[in-house]
């Protein structure tokens, strides 16, 4: 089976991110999405990622959903999977992406990286928008996938 990993923190999991998924997933048997659990304080709780991530990508059949702590090159390896897809937006991915290239390579050469360009409609679209968009009270048309805005909004809206 031919399996990649979509990993990142998805803070929260944007039309970007789908849009990138959904591209992988006509491209392998699977796609496992693995949403980092960091620890991070500014981020939002593991569970509520993975819940807006998996409402997000509901309707991809040979998409999963998981949570990872760690390397990200150990985690595709426990699953079994030699690919790594990355999204690209702009020059400044590019550049970012390139030395996390280097990285996992040092830890597992025998791991690849894909790079999948996000469609133009798609290329302003990132996490901390949407978390302004919501917090503001701002229509998230065209920046989460319908079917998780109002969690993105529940989550990361004005709290009362």
């Amino acid at each position: 089976m031919n399996i990649s990993i979509m990993a990142g923190t998805f803070d929260p999991f944007t039309l970007g991110h789908y849009d990138v998924a959904r591209r992988a997933a006509s491209m392998f048997d699977k796609v496992i999405v693995g949403v980092a659990d960091t620890g991070e304080r500014k981020a939002a709780p593991i569970d509520v990622r993975l819940e807006i991530a998996r409402k997000s990508l509901a309707g991809l059949k040979n998409v999963e959903v998981r949570p990872f702590t760690g390397f990200l090159t150990d985690f595709a390896a426990q699953c079994g999977a030699r690919i790594l897809v990355r999204g690209l937006r702009t020059y400044n991915d590019f550049e970012y992406e390139k030395a996390l290239y280097e990285v996992y390579k040092s830890q597992n050469p025998d791991i690849e990286t894909i790079y999948i360009m996000t469609a133009g409609v798609c290329s302003h679209i990132s996490g901390s928008i949407v978390r302004e968009l919501a917090h503001l009270g701002g229509s998230l048309e065209g920046y989460v996938t319908a079917s998780a805005a109002e969690l993105v909004r529940k989550h990361y809206g004005k709290r009362g």
